[in-house]
């Protein structure tokens, strides 16, 4: 009985010190299991030499190393989504190349696979290591997201998952949005999926690639594509402000026919509202223009990634 078939889907940018440690230490975790194997990594337009790494890893063993060359860095997920595209396993499973995605975790992602769950999900536990700033700032957007969408995304979930061929199978033919935020669009499928928690180790070698920009524009594709909320606040914001200008109106004329005076406001409260309003006028000017991209990306059609160069066995497609 052929065994069931296992893909690895690895994105590597400017890794060169560690990658190879990481090949090592996935092969040495499914090397003991009962599946068909292989890791294909995707390098996201690497500067560093992670290329010619992954080129001598390929080289060693292409039956259990691939490789994807993307024409230039287009983000963390424009990498997996690429990875995935390509994958042929019975299962894909993702994860960073960086080792905060424990390998020892592979077997029970597997076991949970095999209780036929079609998604299998890390939760990654707070931690010290992750920062104030960084944390208060993942528990608010996740909270902001939750309480305003039909979409309940799991907060601190990371992209190490497990899916099933069919999951892999919607993501390449449906699921291509430009604008992409993979937790999302996991958790919108709704095929029955487990959790697993763990504690991310320290990076084996070199600094994250996910900086305080990145991050927020990761934030901002997750905002927009399952929450209507900045739309709503607009328009709640819009109502308040005209209460709030329409109780003052009567109360100007309150005191202009009962008290025979008018009101006179203050310097201070002229440029208080003046400054109000345009800072709110800018501020929704500033969300819708952000949908309208995001419309103005899906009609471009362009490519989610563009592939350079493939190393393979034969065994993705």
């Amino acid at each position: 009985m052929d065994k069931k078939r296992i893909t690895i889907v690895a994105p590597a940018f400017n890794e060169a010190e560690g990658v190879a440690h990481f090949a090592r230490a996935v092969a040495t975790e499914m090397a003991g299991l009962p599946y068909d194997y292989s890791i294909l990594f995707v390098n996201d337009g690497s500067t560093d030499g992670t290329r010619e790494v992954l080129e001598k890893l390929h080289e060693e063993d292409p039956e259990h190393f691939g490789v994807i060359h993307l024409s230039r860095n287009f983000g963390h997920q424009a990498a997996l989504t690429a990875g995935m595209d390509h994958a042929d396993g019975d299962a894909v499973i993702t994860m960073d190349s960086d080792m905060q995605h424990p390998p020892r975790l592979l077997p029970e992602l597997l076991r949970r696979w095999e209780e036929r769950n079609d998604i299998v999900q890390t939760v990654r536990k707070n931690t010290q290591r992750s920062g104030w700033f960084k944390s208060a700032a993942s528990r608010g957007f996740y909270a902001l997201v939750n309480e305003f969408s039909s979409t309940r995304i799991e907060p601190n979930a990371s992209d190490f998952r497990l899916l099933s061929r069919r999951v892999v199978e919607l993501f390449r033919r449906d699921l291509r949005e430009r604008d992409r935020f993979l937790r999302g669009l996991v958790s919108w499928v709704g095929f029955r999926i487990a959790w697993i928690e763990f504690e991310a180790p320290p990076r084996y070698s070199g600094g994250t690639k996910y900086s305080v920009r990145k991050m927020t524009s990761l934030a901002q594709v997750g905002l927009i594509s399952f929450s209507r909320v900045p739309l709503r606040l607009a328009v709640v914001l819009g109502l308040t402000v005209s209460a709030v200008s329409l109780l003052y109106g009567l109360f100007a004329l309150f005191a202009w026919f009962f008290f025979n005076r008018a009101v006179v406001p203050g310097w201070a409260s002229i440029i208080l509202v003046s400054t109000f309003l345009g800072g709110a006028n800018l501020l929704f000017l500033g969300i819708l223009g952000a949908y309208v991209a995001s419309i103005v990306e899906e009609i471009k059609e362009r490519p989610i990634y563009i592939v350079d160069a493939v190393l393979t066995g034969g065994r993705h497609g």
